[in-house]
Order: structure tokens, then sequence, then C-alpha cells
């Protein structure tokens, strides 16, 4: 499946746009914070739901997701846009082919996690209309306490799709 955006096309993610993400990973996250979280099996078991955006070889942005195996939930497990093509709804337009091939898969809400002081995917996630389930409040945001383990508090956002 391919959806256009300008020249930029979004394809499936393949093993040379995963060696180029990880080779490039500062450029998409500013530092190598979270190169533990990409793993190879994110496109080999998961190649579903690995998208790249491409402005001719070059990944620009890319979003790896999940199908959860117990509900119909598809989960947004990373999103990155490359520094110099940030501001231009690339992101945006990930989460819209993601969600499309979820509701294909039979999904009917989309959910995403992140830190609380990642303050630009909190407005982000916002701005896309997600909601946050977590009910304590820490630092004037909901989160669920100890979601990714003891004092690992997390924001988890869902949305109906």
């Amino acid at each position: 499946m391919q959806n256009w955006i300008g020249k930029m096309e979004i394809s499936k993610c393949s093993k040379s746009d995963f060696d180029q993400i990880i080779k490039n990973i500062t450029y998409f996250w500013g530092s190598d914070r979270t190169l533990h979280l990409h793993h190879p099996t994110l496109i080999y078991e998961f190649g579903d739901s690995a998208f790249v955006i491409k402005d001719r070889e070059i990944v620009c942005a890319y979003l790896f997701g999940f199908y959860s195996q117990t509900e119909p939930i598809a989960y947004a497990h990373l999103l990155a846009v490359r520094n110099n093509y940030r501001r231009r709804g690339l992101a945006r337009k990930l989460y819209e082919h993601f969600i499309e091939c979820a509701r294909k898969k039979g999904c009917t809400k989309i959910k995403a996690i992140t830190k609380p002081t990642n303050k630009d995917s909190v407005g982000f996630h916002k701005s896309i209309g997600m909601k946050l389930i977590g009910t304590e409040i820490i630092n004037g945001i909901n989160v669920v306490r100890d979601y990714s383990g003891p004092s690992e508090h997390r924001v988890v956002f869902i949305k109906e799709i």
C-alpha cells in the first residue's frame, strides 16, 4: 500500500530503510536515547505496521506499530521525523495511514505511550485527538502510575478510530 505526499511516499519499512534510521538516529531523536527501542523485529515480524515516508532515498519520517493480539487496538510504538523535515505534517500523515491500516485489520482504537517529560509528544498526540487515560496527575499531566514498572509512570493515550 502506498500513499503519496507531494513527491514523498508512504511505504512499508524495508531493512535498508531500518538500517538508515538506526545509522541516523540522532537526526530523528536528537540523541540515541531511543535506540534500544528500535529492534529489527519491528520490520521482520511486524512489517505490516512499520511505515516510512521517503524523499527520494532519504527516510524522513517513520512510524513503527503493532496490532494487539488480545484486543482490537493498534499501538503506535515509535514515531519520528527527521529534523529538517519537521513541521510539514508528516507525523500526522503517518498516523492517518496507520489508522487506515488498523481499521482494515479490525481495530477500533489506537493507543500510544510517552514519558511525562516528553512535552512535544504529549502536545502532538493531543492535537490529533488522542485522550489521556491516566487518572493520576503528576506535574500537571495525567499519567498511569508504574505503567512501565516501579516508578516508571507513563502518559497513555487512546483514541476511537
